[in-house]
């Protein structure tokens, strides 16, 4: 089985960013024919490698090759959320990913690498009320219909699947501040 880790790094007063209200960092994949989650929003992460101790290793690792952050001078390591298996292409693949929930206490200067377009803050409070709610329209390859699933659209980007379904286990791991 093979693993990965992502960051979930998040300024919860706003402070560090200049947000109002808790922010989540995103980014949005670089386009690539061999990857299968290209062009997507995601969190910053990937797969686990032998140089990597662990699991928040390989988060903060990836958090720093993709957006140029070092999480472990920035932020402070909250915990984790549980794993979830990875799907690509509507189906399920031999990989889980474990959420790394990170406090950002220091200002970032996120410069994405050649592995992500853009980066940008999410802010959580309308997440949570409901108010980014979208239904996002997929056609597996090879397929004559389209699925609708569930997600969020915020300034045009549209955060779906994986990505989607960890920012609501992060809201059932957390308390309403």
């Amino acid at each position: 089985m093979d693993q990965s880790a992502v960051a979930m790094a998040i300024d919860w007063n706003g402070d560090i960013q200049g947000e109002r209200g808790p922010a989540l960092l995103l980014m949005q994949r670089a386009e690539h024919p061999t990857d299968p989650w290209s062009g997507q929003v995601s969190l910053p992460g990937g797969r686990a490698e032998l140089v990597d101790n662990d699991l928040l290793a390989t988060a903060t690792r990836e958090a720093r090759e993709e957006l140029n952050i070092d999480l472990e001078v920035s932020a402070r390591h909250l915990g984790q959320l549980p794993p979830r298996q990875a799907m690509a292409r509507g189906a399920y693949v031999n990989l889980w990913i474990t959420p790394h929930i990170f406090e950002v206490r220091k200002a970032m200067a996120p410069s994405p690498s050649d592995e992500a377009q853009d980066f940008f803050w999410l802010p959580l409070g309308p997440v949570r009320r409901g108010e980014l709610d979208h239904k996002f329209t997929y056609r597996r390859p090879g397929s004559k219909s389209d699925l609708i699933l569930p997600g969020l659209k915020y300034e045009e980007r549209v955060i779906w699947g994986l990505t989607y379904r960890m920012l609501l286990s992060l809201f059932e791991h957390t308390t309403e501040s």
